[in-house]
């Protein structure tokens, strides 16, 4: 699945991530895991990465979560 988004006037092309990508994000820290998940999704370069503002991360950041089903429960066990 994909999907478009445009922050700040830029357009960016979401894919949807790969089980085995995001379980992998376990093994590195935190700020290597978001870095990850941003670059893998978007297609951005390390570069396009360092110079992405918070405000615009964090939107693309949502964006990320919403087409990957991630939620703030996202790592909790599913329960009946």
């Amino acid at each position: 699945m994909e999907k478009e988004i445009v922050v700040n006037g830029k357009t960016y092309n979401l894919k949807e991530l790969k089980y085995k990508d995001v379980a992998a994000l376990g093994q590195i820290n935190q700020e290597e895991s978001a870095k990850k998940l941003l670059i893998l999704s978007t297609g951005v370069t390390e570069e396009e990465y360092n110079d992405l503002s918070m405000r615009d991360g964090i939107e693309i950041q949502k964006a990320i979560n919403e087409l990957n089903g991630f939620g703030e429960d996202f790592q909790k066990p599913l329960t009946k």
